[in-house]
């Protein structure tokens, strides 16, 4: 497997990702906005409630797929305003779906919207594998999905 990603690294590309996009939708460098740093970023976000108090206390710790899954969706829907998906039927094939009820409703809409995909086991159950660490190749392809939800 790939270098993991830490969660402070996924929300600093995350972050950068996004104001990219916004610049070149814009045509504005920087939307108003000065550069923030790393605690900066954590405190805003934690502001915002699409982060939580984990994330701004342990930025070093490794991401794994449910956190990527609770910050994306929590990202997309506080930050870009998009409303979470009513169907999330694709997500039942998820064997684990339920393993976290808490983050259950983030993963199956980052799974619905096929940003963060199944993980095969014993050859045809699909699995979302929760605490499975996020290699930064994985992390910038589930950031790279979500580029079509900025416009």
């Amino acid at each position: 497997m790939d270098e993991t990603i830490s969660v402070g690294d996924f929300i600093k590309l995350l972050w950068d990702f996004y104001r990219s996009c916004k610049s070149g939708l814009s045509g504005q460098a920087g939307l108003g906005e000065s550069e923030l740093s790393l605690s900066e970023l954590l405190s805003y976000g934690h502001f915002r409630l699409w982060l939580e108090d984990r994330d701004e206390r342990y930025p070093n710790e490794p991401l794994n797929r449910k956190g990527a899954a609770r910050i994306l969706h929590q990202f997309l829907k506080i930050e870009c305003g998009l409303p979470d998906l009513a169907d999330i039927k694709a997500a039942e094939e998820l064997k684990d779906l339920y393993t976290c009820r808490v983050c259950a409703n983030h993963i199956a809409q980052v799974y619905a919207r096929k940003i963060i995909p199944a993980q095969e086991y014993d050859d045809c159950t699909l699995i979302f594998n929760h605490l499975e660490p996020v290699s930064k190749n994985e992390a910038c392809e589930f950031i790279r999905k979500i580029q079509q939800f900025l416009a």
